[in-house]
């Protein structure tokens, strides 16, 4: 899990007045960045974006094409529309962290993020939880306790339960209550 460092944000958005708004808010936690059409949004998607706030409509390259663009290179980014076209079924298909309609307060707009990074660090730590439990049941499988006298099963063992204790320190910092408890039935129903 990489949240020690700072998360980059791209905002793209057109209407310059409100980028700045974005940018403004984002400023204290994360470096954000700026692209006022589709176009320096492509030339600003690099591998250190971790997140784009993305308008729906802008002249040119719309927030749907954009977003194509994203899905189709398998970027690493995850997106949050921030537009004033009230979503309809067709979000279904987008991968979207999330969606927010205009105009979005300050409030909302940090939710929406600290959630979408919240859920990031949380399914890294799923990952290695669950491969971490893969070996340790390979190895409980294989060998009586007797014969797994060793260090790095100890380690192993302590792993897991650093992970489990991670997952729920997350899992508790989430704001949207709803969705918190959802990823908990997910994981403690496997």
């Amino acid at each position: 899990m990489d949240s020690e460092r700072e998360r980059t944000i791209l905002i793209v958005e057109d209407e310059q007045s409100l980028a700045a708004l974005h940018a403004h808010h984002l400023q204290d936690d994360y470096e954000a960045r700026v692209a006022f059409t589709g176009g320096e949004a492509l030339v600003e998607l690099t591998s250190d974006i971790d997140l784009v706030l993305l308008d729906r409509r802008m002249p040119g390259m719309s927030g749907d094409e954009l977003l194509e663009h994203i899905d189709d290179w398998e970027s690493d980014c995850q997106v949050i529309m921030v537009t004033a076209v009230d979503p309809d079924l067709d979000i279904i298909d987008m991968p979207l962290a999330g969606y927010l309609t205009k105009p979005v307060s300050k409030e909302e707009l940090l939710t929406a993020v600290e959630q979408a990074f919240l859920i990031d660090d949380y399914e890294e730590l799923v990952s290695e939880y669950y491969e971490t439990r893969k070996k340790y049941a390979t190895l409980t499988a294989e060998f009586s306790p007797t014969e797994i006298d060793d260090e790095r099963f100890d380690e192993l063992e302590g792993r897991i339960d650093e992970l489990e204790t991670e997952m729920n320190e997350i899992l508790e910092q989430f704001p949207d209550n709803e969705l918190r408890d959802a990823f908990r039935g997910i994981h403690e129903s496997e």
